[in-house]
């Protein structure tokens, strides 16, 4: 065993009273164990073990919570700087403070907005709450909520336990199966202990559930109970703030007269502070810019200025949490070193992070581009972990993974660059905003001509991080090029849906977060429908030439301008390897000199088909293609029509794909060439490609 599982066993044996005692440390060793087994009679034996060296303190508090709303407390502000703070201020009290609280050693995951930590019985709740109120103290208005349960040690590795009168466990296989037997409690059970692996049976499905992820399956449902408990108990309106609200000193409770200032950037709180450049700031808001301003070099003392305005200080800490800090350390390591970054970066001292999205924007042509990552299914294999070690284990290996390949991708892709802030200085700066790398949850934005090679980086490099097995996986989907073979070379664990939207860089960034979110979800449905074999993730686009395209949902959006009874114009969303293939598609189309124009009339002429069917649009794409130049013509045939096809064989109507996840008696037909002329403009014909 591992010298940091022997280490875990002493922090367990610890929160049992036994961390001196050498019995209770080999006895929690002898629990805890991968290899358990789950014969009714070890468990019984190993129960009355455990009484007898521990007596009544055989019980152990698990902790769990975090932020709730995240996204629309970092996102109040669209500053770039007010944004930066909020991300670090949820970081530093959901990590720093969790781990201060509870103790570093008993924490086994905090991360990604959320944590799990170990306390001794009886403790637990005072812990959740001592949190909770940590998180009002820093942020004001960030809400939160943390949940503790106490349970036996030896549900830390067997699940939930049902003990009877004499202490032993009182529910197990047997009794499971005569619940099973019973038709009105089967299709419950059915839901709680599914199948894994495709192994349906009662006993796999009971044996596969008892462990100690379903400790955390209901923690997770306590804290979601008492999250909605808590939504319903804020006010929705300025009419119903003086509501009585219970356990005020943990719930924010912001009043606002009608006579004050009110927050530029929350429109409804008190302005407490006129800064010189954002204008009248709650105190909620100030400490955000504050400490945003304190992630970036030669603005300490602006930021220390506005702490003194509002007669707060700064966490000690705090600029730990600064994402710049931690990119230049990963430039200095092996193998951000060899990276195109870091040889551009050597040349500069002094680089500092981007002042807002204009800037991010000037070096991507006026665009931005914000990526939204999140795992598929990262609960339900976390539910498949035996005991809290293999949990943290798993916890840290998607933090490294989703930090490696955000890190990979941004050395491969970007440059530092001379860029104007908005007072018009121009300095050197980071081209791109880390906003958060939680867990497996990502989010940044990066200038809109590498968005595309940029996600497409991050999504491989993620899943070959997280990869499960090294055998090759066999679907290709539509795209037939055998170019990125090496993407299909591994079956990853865990997937990476991502939604990404391009956008002018002085969009709303609330609005792009609202649209990259249904993008995200877009993308993990795709998993539902064609990616179930093989584990792997998806990616949905948008490019927004203008805020005024979309003024409602997306799915409404596209039902409208693309969707048809016969045709859709977009083949979106798009799996890893499909991605990889339509950027070369438009690479080789822009390399063969395609002219424009025809792209965009060809466009015309496929929109017509949404009601009327495919076959006349592919006769007029098939005359349009052999009336072009011999180079044009050559790539249109072997990057389109050849390598875009459902089969193994060509099939179809060029441009058109049938869809194989509709089930109808009437082929339903899709072509990738609007989302060609989409994304256009968003690819520079010469990029090095390195995916992972």
């Amino acid at each position: 065993m591992s010298t940091n599982t022997d280490n875990f066993n002493v922090v367990v044996a610890g929160c049992l009273g036994g961390e001196d005692r050498a019995d209770v440390i080999a006895l929690v060793e002898e629990v805890l164990r991968g290899d358990a087994q789950y014969d009714r009679f070890y468990l019984n034996a190993l129960q009355r073990k455990i009484k007898a060296t521990l007596g009544e303190a055989d019980c152990i508090d698990l902790i769990y919570g975090g932020a709730t709303k995240i996204k629309g407390y970092v996102f109040e502000s669209a500053r770039l700087p007010e944004i930066r703070g909020a991300s670090a201020l949820l970081d530093f009290v959901g990590i720093d403070e969790v781990k201060r609280i509870c103790g570093e050693k008993r924490v086994i995951y905090a991360g990604g907005g959320s944590f799990l930590a170990l306390a001794p019985a009886g403790t637990g709740h005072a812990l959740a709450r001592e949190l909770e109120q940590r998180f009002t103290e820093l942020t004001q208005t960030a809400l939160s909520v943390v949940v503790s349960q106490t349970f036996h040690l030896l549900e830390l590795r067997y699940g939930c336990l049902r003990f009877g009168n004499d202490g032993l466990v009182a529910y197990w296989l047997e009794e499971f199966q005569a619940n099973w037997r019973d038709s009105v409690l089967k299709p419950t059970l059915e839901q709680y202990y599914h199948p894994h692996d495709g192994d349906a049976l009662p006993g796999a499905r009971f044996y596969h559930r008892k462990n100690f992820g379903e400790l955390v399956t209901l923690l997770t449902t306590m804290y979601h109970r008492r999250r909605d408990e808590r939504d319903a108990l804020i006010p929705q309106s300025d009419q119903d703030r003086d509501v009585p609200q219970p356990d005020e000193r943990v719930l924010p409770r912001i009043e606002r007269l009608p006579w004050v200032v009110r927050c530029a950037s929350s429109d409804h709180r008190p302005a407490v502070y006129a800064d010189a450049i954002y204008g009248p700031l709650s105190e909620a808001s100030v400490r955000k810019l504050a400490v945003g301003r304190v992630m970036k070099r030669g603005e300490q003392e602006a930021a220390k200025s506005l702490c003194r305005a509002i007669n707060w200080d700064l966490p000690d800490g705090i600029e730990q949490r600064s994402w710049a800090q931690r990119w230049e350390e990963y430039l200095r390591t092996d193998p951000g070193t060899s990276s195109f970054y870091a040889k551009k970066h050597a040349q500069e001292n002094h680089v500092d992070p981007a002042s807002d999205t204009h800037q991010i924007g000037a070096a991507g042509n006026g665009f931005i581009g914000l990526i939204y990552a999140d795992g598929n299914n990262v609960g339900r294999e976390m539910a498949t972990k035996q005991t809290p070690e293999q949990y943290r284990e798993f916890s840290q290996q998607l933090e490294d993974a989703a930090c490696n390949a955000v890190f990979h991708a941004l050395a491969e892709h970007l440059e530092p660059m001379r860029l104007p802030d908005e007072q018009g200085n121009v300095h050197w700066c980071h081209p791109f905003e880390i906003i958060t790398i939680g867990g497996d949850d990502v989010m940044v934005i990066v200038p809109g001509d590498k968005a595309m090679e940029i996600a497409l980086t991050i999504g491989v490099a993620f899943e070959r991080n997280m990869v499960n097995e090294a055998t090759p996986r066999s679907v290709k989907g539509r795209y037939r090029g055998a170019d990125h073979a090496h993407l299909l070379a591994f079956t990853p664990c865990i997937g990476l849906g991502m939604g990404l939207v391009i956008a002018q860089a002085d969009a709303p960034i609330f609005f792009l977060k609202q649209l990259v979110d249904e993008l995200l979800k877009s993308a993990k449905a795709k998993r539902t429908t064609t990616l179930a074999p093989d584990n792997g993730g998806a990616l949905d686009f948008m490019v927004l030439k203008s805020i005024t395209m979309v003024s409602d949902r997306i799915s409404d959006f596209r039902r409208a301008a693309l969707e048809g009874t016969q045709c859709r114009l977009t083949a979106r969303p798009y799996t890893w390897y499909e991605f990889a293939g339509l950027l070369d598609t438009l690479r080789a189309l822009k390399h063969a000199k395609t002219p424009r124009s025809q792209l965009y009339r060809l466009r015309e002429v496929l929109l017509q088909a949404r009601d009327q069917g495919p076959r006349a649009s592919a006769l007029e794409y098939l005359t349009t293609r052999v009336r072009q130049s011999r180079a044009v013509a050559d790539a249109w045939q072997e990057h389109v029509e050849r390598c875009w096809r459902v089969e193994a064989t060509p099939v179809g109507l060029p441009p058109w794909l049938p869809r194989s996840d509709v089930g109808a008696d009437e082929p339903v037909w899709e072509t990738i060439w609007a989302d060609l002329v989409e994304i256009y403009d968003m690819l520079p014909e010469q990029q090095e490609k390195t995916y992972a």
